[in-house]
């Protein structure tokens, strides 16, 4: 039943996103430089929109009730990004095309006793274009972190700094990558991607235990595990050997996944979540929560799980989450309620 369900809200997108005040806005603009770039190679930027959700940048709090509000932009990324690189060039600029590909920008924030904790999440690339082929210039996937009593100003700075001083830091440069592209490839990166990656181009999966994910992607277990089952079939417990050749019990919480008979499972603090494969991607419905006393440091790859506790209308809500081939992390897709 649970992979039927899962099957036609991955197929057909049934359920809606549960937002608080699902009305409240709060517009992301990207601040002019103040500073110019001179013999820039590059006079001119396209850009193309890589984002699951091309519509919304995840939530900030507003007022003094904290009222969850969603990121977006009035004017379009596209505009803002062209008025950048018209701002940071000069009359001395040739005439070179970049291309820019945002595959992520998502914000959030937390609440703690004394502070609020904000991040973004930002990944893009650029490419210097020559006719109809495209060269990768540089890459960037990094969190942006800001602790304040008010976080919203100064992050929505720091993420505006960081999207503009990575277009400038490239003006200069000459693409040294030896690999080609079309736009279509561009449009299709992840599926270029994936094809690098092993577990993404198998069906049969290695049984045994996964600490990380690089280890599940190679498909190369750290351990082998014994698994103990409950009469419906969910996984209860999974037990190791350890250095002293004793059995003990494996947490949750302490790997990443573990393929048993033939299956793949992920793992979270709640328990073990049985992958489902669907178009080329990896999908699971799971729960996951963040408090604002997680660490200060958040691995970029795992923050598409913070924004969907975030979203949620309580902690531990359960979602439709998908990997994120690149890293591992669990991707938010939409809140799930009454999921049996």
């Amino acid at each position: 039943m649970n992979k039927i369900i899962l099957s036609a809200i991955i197929f057909f997108g049934l359920g809606a996103n549960t937002l608080f005040c699902q009305n409240l806005t709060k517009d992301f603009k990207i601040s002019l430089p103040e500073y110019t770039i001179h013999e820039s190679r590059y006079s001119s930027l396209d850009f193309v929109d890589s984002r699951i959700d091309t519509l919304k940048m995840g939530i900030i709090q507003r007022g003094a009730f904290n009222r969850k509000a969603k990121v977006i932009a009035k004017v379009p990324l596209s505009i803002q990004l062209k008025n950048v690189i018209e701002s940071l060039i000069d009359s001395t600029a040739n005439n070179g095309e970049l291309l820019f590909q945002l595959r992520q920008l998502t914000f959030a924030e937390v609440t703690g006793a004394m502070s609020e904790k904000g991040y973004c999440y930002l990944k893009a690339e650029l490419y210097s274009q020559n006719n109809d082929q495209y060269q990768k210039l540089a890459s960037i996937d990094t969190l942006i972190l800001i602790k304040s009593l008010d976080v919203t100003k100064p992050l929505f700075k720091s993420a505006s700094k960081t999207i503009t001083d990575f277009i400038a830091n490239n003006l200069l440069k000459e693409s040294i990558d030896s690999d080609y592209y079309t736009f279509n490839d561009i449009q299709e990166i992840d599926s270029l991607e994936k094809r690098k990656i092993k577990v993404y181009n198998t069906d049969t999966y290695t049984e045994g235990l996964y600490y990380t994910y690089q280890s599940f992607s190679c498909q190369k277990p750290d351990k082998q595990a014994k698994v103990e089952v409950e009469k419906n079939g969910k996984i209860s417990r999974v037990k190791i050997s350890n250095a002293e050749n004793k059995i003990i019990k494996v947490k949750p919480k302490d790997i990443y996944a573990i393929v048993y008979n033939g299956k793949p499972y992920v793992t979270t603090k709640f328990g073990y979540f049985p992958l489902q494969k669907s178009k080329g991607d990896f999908y699971f419905v799971g729960k996951t929560n963040v408090s604002a006393n997680s660490g200060d440091v958040v691995a970029a790859g795992m923050f598409f799980g913070v924004i969907g506790s975030l979203l949620a209308s309580n902690a531990n809500a359960t979602f439709i989450m998908k990997l994120d081939h690149n890293n591992g992390g669990f991707i938010h897709i939409r809140e799930v309620r009454d999921y049996l």
